[in-house]
């Protein structure tokens, strides 16, 4: 598909594009004058999903100066890495200044608090980003729920253009950085010291964890943690 045609595709996406799904949320704090952004454009609309949920959540913001606005409706455009913020007193989304925040949180439809730190990722080709921290401690492990829009084949989305999760995992600490983790035996066990990859691996098949989604490296990282086997990278 040509360059010319993938544009084209966009610009009429964004003109046909809805508003991000915004139930009234009545905001119980009186700080929400403090936040600062601008007015959000809504993603094109394409087949996939651009955002983390389809509609406003309750959430929580934090400052890096540490002042925090709770119960206020946030949504989370994972296709730009960008927090959104809705303001009922003028009906509106706007795009919150992301320098301005050191991370958020969102309550789901679960009522599970999803946690995002915004960080700085020297060595990857985002910088300033909000990663989810899925398992916090001396070492956590984050998530970077990046979503791309690619082509694809016209059976999947007539536009020939959709969102697709290309979501990344990390190993975080602040004074060694980030370290790549795939969702996989192999790739947890490269963290450790050879002498303890083997200890690991036997400890793992004695619990019964096959590392093959997030939560099942979260069990094998508190497991460990548990046992006192420390993690190398």
């Amino acid at each position: 598909m040509s360059t010319r045609i993938l544009y084209l595709h966009f610009l009429i996406g964004l003109l046909l594009s809805p508003t991000l799904s915004a139930q009234v949320l009545e905001t119980k704090t009186q700080n929400s004058e403090k936040i600062r952004g601008t007015r959000f454009i809504p993603c094109p609309n394409f087949t996939g999903k651009p955002y983390l949920y389809d509609k406003f959540l309750f959430g929580e913001i934090e400052f890096t100066d540490g002042t925090k606005i709770a119960n206020i409706g946030l949504s989370y455009c994972t296709y730009r890495d960008e927090l959104v913020y809705y303001n009922p007193n003028i009906s509106a989304q706007i795009l919150i200044d992301k320098i301005s925040l050191r991370g958020f949180l969102i309550q789901d439809s679960k009522d599970k608090t999803h946690i995002f730190r915004r960080l700085h990722s020297t060595g990857y080709s985002h910088d300033e980003s909000f990663y989810e921290v899925l398992s916090e401690g001396k070492i956590s492990f984050l998530a970077y729920r990046k979503v791309n829009l690619e082509p694809c084949d016209t059976y999947y989305s007539k536009s020939g253009l959709a969102y697709q999760p290309a979501f990344t995992y990390f190993l975080y600490s602040p004074d060694k950085g980030f370290s790549a983790l795939n969702l996989n035996r192999s790739s947890f066990l490269s963290k450790f010291s050879k002498p303890n990859q083997k200890v690991v691996k036997k400890l793992l098949r004695k619990n019964g964890i096959f590392i093959a989604d997030e939560s099942s490296m979260v069990k094998a990282l508190i497991l460990t943690k548990q046992k006192g086997i420390d993690l190398v990278f």
